[in-house]
């Protein structure tokens, strides 16, 4: 699995070609882009997104779970210096948060408690967690 992005003279458009697909990935107008797709934190909030939904439809579907869908928001923030030294000297500079609604009026409360704990081991989840060893090439 690899991800090759492609920027051109001018702007932020970058187009990324993932496996055998292609995205477009900008910066919002305010910024100096021109919008033409999500910007690259926002995509980092999309894989975490992604990757709860499918864990949990793994899952549930193992399991025989009635679950009948999901729905994952997250939002990626930067803290600011002063909202990083609030937030504790352990704080660190990036705050997801993600929240799950689980679709389904025949989950027990026992499947649920499960399908929330699940949804904390997906691989995305895991890594940013534990973090990861970058090399440059």
């Amino acid at each position: 699995m690899q991800a090759i992005g492609t920027l051109g003279p001018s702007g932020f458009r970058v187009e990324l070609k993932i496996d055998n697909h292609t995205i477009i990935s900008d910066e919002p107008t305010d910024k100096g882009g021109q919008d033409q797709g999500p910007a690259a934190f926002s995509l980092l909030g999309a894989a975490l997104a992604a990757c709860t939904a499918a864990t949990l439809r793994y899952y549930a579907n193992l399991k025989q779970m009635p679950l009948e869908g999901v729905v994952v928001e997250v939002d990626p923030v930067r803290r600011t210096p002063a909202e990083q030294n609030a937030a504790g000297p352990e704080a660190k500079a990036t705050l997801i948060r993600k929240t799950i609604k689980l679709v389904g009026d025949k989950l027990s409360p026992e499947q649920r408690e499960k399908l929330i704990a699940v949804a904390e081991k997906c691989p995305v989840n895991r890594t940013l967690l534990e973090g990861v060893d970058m090399e440059k090439a």
